[in-house]
């Protein structure tokens, strides 16, 4: 009984009461302090020496960012109104240019023409003249006429040629004799274009700059009916 009464007065004195009855520090000031500092919004944060600060960057110094200047590109100059210089200039007349092209379509009308009559063969073979490279000229001739003029009907009736002379003159199409009495009718038409856009069917119609033989119209003219 002894043993267990010394072992309990042993551990009760090793407890710090000195702890417990001790007063812990009275901290209101320093929160009242603190409360301040935030209430007035003055606080700045605490930069330690070795710390890089906030407003500084580790490269070089950028300049600022300027406005964006619009460049002067001299258009705002006054404008200066030249003669034309004949030197680069053309001086070919609307006019001029529709006549020409006129000829250079009717020059591709005249051998689709032949090519019709000769039902698309040569040496009684199936060619392909009634394909792209004769169609594409022709047709690019006459879109680009077309801007220059009013009355763009014939132009327009070509164009519609084009489209049904294509399909039915493939090198396929030809060897298989279907479309051999639609041809012929084919090259009229040709024929009848190049009457309206140059007022006849001679082929001196189509070389204003060089008289062909007077029995090489004549002959010309018998082979167009």
């Amino acid at each position: 009984m002894n043993k267990w009464l010394g072992m309990g007065i042993n551990f009760v004195s090793k407890i710090p009461f000195e702890k417990f009855l001790v007063k812990p520090p009275d901290k209101t000031k320093e929160l009242q302090e603190l409360k301040t500092i935030f209430s007035q919004g003055k606080s700045e944060p605490a930069v330690r020496p070795d710390s890089t600060p906030a407003n500084e960057t580790m490269g070089p110094e950028l300049p600022p960012k300027e406005s964006p200047v619009i460049a002067n590109l001299g258009n705002q100059r006054p404008r200066v109104h030249l003669a034309p210089n004949t030197s680069t200039t053309s001086t070919v007349t609307t006019k001029e240019t529709v006549d020409y092209q006129n000829r250079e379509i009717g020059k591709i009308l005249l051998g689709l023409q032949r090519h019709c009559i000769q039902k698309f063969r040569i040496n009684g073979k199936a060619c392909d003249c009634g394909q792209t490279r004769h169609l594409i000229d022709l047709e690019g001739m006459v879109e680009e006429v077309m801007a220059m003029v009013d009355d763009r009907t014939i132009y327009n009736n070509i164009l519609e040629w084009i489209s049904r002379v294509g399909p039915i003159c493939t090198v396929e199409n030809v060897e298989s004799g279907k479309y051999d009495d639609v041809y012929p009718g084919l090259g009229n038409e040709a024929r009848d274009f190049r009457k309206e856009l140059l007022g006849t069917i001679s082929a001196s119609a189509l070389f204003p700059h060089k008289q062909p033989e007077p029995a090489a119209v004549e002959e010309e003219d018998k082979e167009n009916g």
